[in-house]
Order: structure tokens, then sequence, then C-alpha cells
């Protein structure tokens, strides 16, 4: 098992994800992982403020935030030049604005080695514990 990171050099990654309990294994696999969580955010309010407030290396999107997609907070980021991946259980990337199609996706359900792999890829190479 690889060694944490110490949390002064963590990535700081944001999780925007509306199912509390998703949202709770996403952020115990990205601490596992030797990453920093901004959240979870539950909604679209308040991934946005954190998008626009939290210093962060990246984010994870879950695109339906309860009826409402997370584009705005997308947008907020690409302006920032923050990495981010969309979290979506959503096959049809015809939703998605053009201009965030190209955007990695990590498809639900998923195993938490999945998302390792991809957060790695997504936000830097930090060690990834969860299997």
């Amino acid at each position: 098992m690889a060694e944490t990171p110490d949390k002064a050099k963590a990535l700081k990654i944001l999780v925007v994800e509306d199912n509390e309990l998703v949202a709770e294994t996403i952020a115990e696999a990205l601490l596992d992982g030797g990453y920093e969580v901004v959240g979870p955010a539950t909604n679209l309010s308040a991934g946005l403020e954190l998008a626009q407030t939290e210093q962060l290396d990246g984010a994870l999107l879950d695109v339906n935030l309860g009826g409402r997609l997370c584009f705005p907070i997308a947008w907020v980021l690409s302006e920032r030049n923050v990495p981010f991946l969309f979290v979506t259980g959503y096959a049809d990337a015809a939703m998605i604005p053009p201009d965030l199609r190209s955007t990695r996706r990590l498809t639900k359900p998923f195993r938490l080695a999945d998302l390792g792999a991809v957060a790695i890829k997504a936000f830097g190479t930090r060690a990834f514990a969860a299997s």
C-alpha cells in the first residue's frame, strides 16, 4: 500500500454529488487515496459557491443534482483552469453542452478502483489506496 502524502501536500478535490451516501463513499475513497476533500456539496448552489471560493486542484461533478444540471459549476471551474470530471449515470453525451463534451466521465455505477484511476489521470499523481 502506498504511503499517503501529508495533508499540506494533498490535492484539494471538490466533490459535488446530490446522493449523500454516494458523496460520502466518494469522499472517503478520495481521502483514502491521499486527496483532501472539499465538500461534499449536495446541491447546485453549494457546489457553485465552493467552486467560486475555494482553492481547488480538481473536482468531481454529478451531472444531475436533484433535477438541476451541474454545468454552471463546470463553467466556473473551466474559467479558473481547475480540472474536473463528470460522474453520471447518463450514457448519452448529447445532454452535455458542446463545450463540455470532451470532459472525462465516470459512469455510475463505478468501482472505487475505477474512481482512483480516473482521479489520478484527471488531477495528478497521488497514491490511491482504494480497491
